[in-house]
């Protein structure tokens, strides 16, 4: 019922929302004219804009500098997992440093040099150049 209840009410507001009329637009969607200032009825009057008598606009100041040194993080410690065992004559094979004695694991697809994970103790080993 409280499901029911969370669903019904972010409904409506979606609903709600997506009904609800925008200002400076017409009914139709497109935007409304823009009502005439003192500036654009009378051209005598001095002028408000931020432009001064020479008709030079005033740039605003320069921000000052961050006197904040960002640094950067520090880089991820270096981990070091053994090296799989090279198994002369059987390219694309090798014996995890783990499980020394259990059946080759199947590198081929991998990169040497690349992290891959023992299928008998879950542990990362890399992949040597065979």
């Amino acid at each position: 019922m409280k499901k029911l209840l969370g669903v019904a009410a972010l409904t409506g507001a979606i609903l709600a929302t997506g009904c609800s009329h925008n200002p400076g637009t017409d009914d139709n969607g497109t935007p409304a004219p823009l009502p005439q200032t003192n500036a654009t009825m009378n051209p005598s009057a001095p002028d408000q804009t931020g432009v001064n008598s020479t008709n030079t606009v005033e740039t605003p100041p320069e921000p000052t500098p961050d006197t904040t040194v960002q640094t950067p993080p520090p880089p991820k410690p270096a981990v070091n997992f053994p090296m799989g065992i090279v198994i002369p004559g059987k390219k694309g094979f090798c014996k995890s440093p783990y499980a020394q004695f259990a059946d080759p694991v199947d590198i081929r697809g991998y990169a040497p040099g690349t992290p891959v994970r023992c299928p008998y103790t879950n542990k990362i080993f890399i992949v040597p150049q065979t």
